[in-house]
């Protein structure tokens, strides 16, 4: 893909994400799409596009966070090619109460205008201090 048709898939993705837009999310994705979240999260990896639209609108944060408090800001959204960059913060409640904040890095690799894999960067330790899996 051209890069500027890649920023404008990776846009409208962010916003339907924003949106929790589960159709606009499952327009954009391949059938063969995958998100890998870091091995010390413990979810996924989510494999075929039912999977990854059903994680990524609150099967996965929804475990964890009231996704009705999810906000999300977008620092900055780099792209080359078929690839895009997002860096994000993202703020919530946690279910166990506690606000929760931290930056995500997301790399997006597209195909044929589409997302097919989503790979997620953030600090997981502060996330499980946030979230009570780690005690100090």
């Amino acid at each position: 893909m051209e890069t500027e048709a890649t920023r404008a898939l990776i846009e409208r993705f962010v916003e339907a994400r924003a949106n929790n837009d589960a159709a606009t999310i499952t327009e954009l994705l391949t059938d063969d799409a995958a998100w890998y979240a870091p091995a010390s999260a413990s979810i996924g990896p989510f494999k075929g596009r039912d999977d990854v639209v059903k994680a990524l609108t609150g099967g996965a944060a929804g475990a964890i966070l009231d996704v009705s408090t999810i906000k999300r800001d977008v620092r900055s959204i780099i792209v080359d090619g078929d690839r895009a960059v997002v860096q994000q913060r993202l703020t919530a409640t946690a279910r166990n109460g506690n606000d929760y904040a931290n930056e995500y890095c997301w790399v997006y690799t597209c195909r044929d205008g589409k997302v097919q894999l989503l790979e997620e960067y953030a600090d997981t330790l502060h996330a499980g201090r946030v979230f009570g899996w780690i005690k100090d």
